[in-house]
């Protein structure tokens, strides 16, 4: 019934509330990442979203702030359990749009701060969550990060201030952003950008590929995939890594595109493993030449 009722809503990212009785009725508490198997146009944010990704730990952090009993499974965290405020705004730097309820209280919580039910059902409800892009632009110059803490540490403290998400900070960048080494310094950086009227347009979200239009050409955006070394972008600067997980672009033009495609790292790699594989074909073929003679001259 649930994938039934996800299917029938507009496209967009689906958040669920764990909760492990009544999902491993299901037969497991994983059952609901089989959504975008049953349901096309509708990503998940667990499975999805956090299976070997740096969004991992923010997923977690979500989850737990969108459940009255989460499964808090990645070490070192300061979980916010049943938080929903916190969550609806965590949710928007993810842009996730639907969230699915599980417990009373839950149900209970989304509906006193207003979320809109889409589905109500007996065993769950399905909300609207507050509108937010999957690719949204500065309203702020981001601070580039220069300090000896690991960034994924700095990103999990920057991710606990609801009231500064929009003061995005980056690993890399242009040379005139400003630099800090903590992450109080994003307060004091940034300078304000006229981005009000800005507009973001044609966004294209697949497995390999992310495209969009811009009229807002040399101001940073957000694109709201987990980052990693291989998108290389198009008419962008970047991507350079941004808090928490996600990535920054500086488009050069209108029309930008990311690909995930392969580096020069796996692309030598892989070269090195095909003459490596020729190497032992050949070793192989003098073995057995060499026994074969071996063989030939013991029967001589």
């Amino acid at each position: 019934a649930i994938m039934t009722d996800v299917d029938g809503l507009p496209d967009g990212r689906v958040m669920w509330e764990y909760n492990k009785a009544t999902q491993e009725q299901y037969g497991t508490p994983m059952a609901l990442m089989l959504i975008p198997y049953w349901s096309e146009g509708h990503t998940t944010m667990e499975g999805v979203f956090f299976e070997s990704s740096l969004t991992t730990p923010f997923h977690f952090l979500n989850q737990a702030e969108m459940s009255r009993s989460p499964s808090q499974p990645v070490r070192g965290l300061t979980y916010n359990t049943f938080a929903l405020e916190r969550g609806i705004a965590h949710s928007a730097v993810y842009d996730i749009d639907f969230y699915i309820t599980q417990s009373e209280e839950m149900t209970g919580e989304a509906n006193r701060l207003g979320l809109e039910p889409l589905v109500v059902a007996e065993a769950y409800s399905i909300f609207q969550l507050p509108d937010s892009d999957p690719i949204e632009v500065a309203k702020y110059e981001p601070m580039v990060y220069t300090g000896e803490e690991d960034f994924l540490d700095l990103a999990v403290d920057w991710y606990s201030d609801l009231e500064v998400l929009d003061h995005w900070v980056v690993t890399d960048g242009p040379a005139d952003w400003g630099t800090g080494a903590e992450v109080g310094d994003r307060y004091d950086l940034g300078a304000p950008l006229d981005t009000a009227d800005a507009v973001v347009s044609d966004v294209v979200i697949e497995n390999h590929n992310i495209s969009f239009t811009t009229t807002a050409v040399g101001v940073p955006h957000l694109v709201k995939m987990s980052y990693f070394p291989n998108w290389q972008a198009t008419g962008a600067e970047g991507p350079y890594r941004a808090t928490p997980s996600l990535m920054v672009v500086v488009p050069t033009q209108e029309q930008v595109s990311l690909e995930f495609s392969r580096t020069w790292a796996e692309n030598l790699g892989m070269v090195l493993t095909v003459l490596a594989l020729a190497f032992v074909g050949w070793w192989l073929k003098r073995v057995r030449e060499h026994r074969r003679g071996a063989t030939a001259g013991e029967e001589v």
